[in-house]
């Protein structure tokens, strides 16, 4: 697990794509997640107001924190060089020492996404109305 900041090149083909974030000018900080030959980038918010995520520090009357829901799947060359780092040192410690956590709840996570009937158009969302993962379809081999 890596925190990193995407490259020029790489926020501007991602953009395009449905439900992400679009921050360009402050930064995209993420996390990196290995799971099945698949790099996953999961950004950094400073205000994470629903329960996919991992919440790390409340600030200013929000939650900051580390979103499922708008993971992205990126390549190493997407990657700045050099680490990033949250502007809230503690938010950084809880980040390093909780990563196995957050490892394993992306994974349920993702796991429920992909496992979660298609055909059931408002229940499917309810649960992942806004997700990123919708871009993915064919990497995570879902079919339609």
């Amino acid at each position: 697990m890596q925190l990193r900041l995407l490259t020029d090149e790489a926020y501007n083909r991602i953009s395009t794509l449905r439900e992400v974030l679009h921050k360009q000018n402050r930064g995209y900080g993420i996390i990196t997640i290995k799971i099945h030959n698949l790099t996953f980038a999961l950004p950094l918010r400073s205000n994470l107001n629903h329960s996919h995520g991992f919440k790390t520090v409340f600030h200013n009357g929000q939650w900051n924190g580390i979103d499922y829901s708008k993971a992205l799947i990126i390549e190493d060359i997407d990657l700045r060089a050099t680490p990033f780092r949250p502007r809230n040192r503690s938010e950084y410690d809880k980040i390093k020492k909780n990563k196995k956590k957050i490892q394993e709840k992306f994974e349920e996570y993702l796991t429920s996404y992909i496992n979660f009937p298609k055909e059931d158009g408002r229940e499917i969302y309810r649960r992942f109305g806004y997700t990123t993962l919708v871009n993915y379809h064919a990497e995570l081999n879902i079919t339609p």
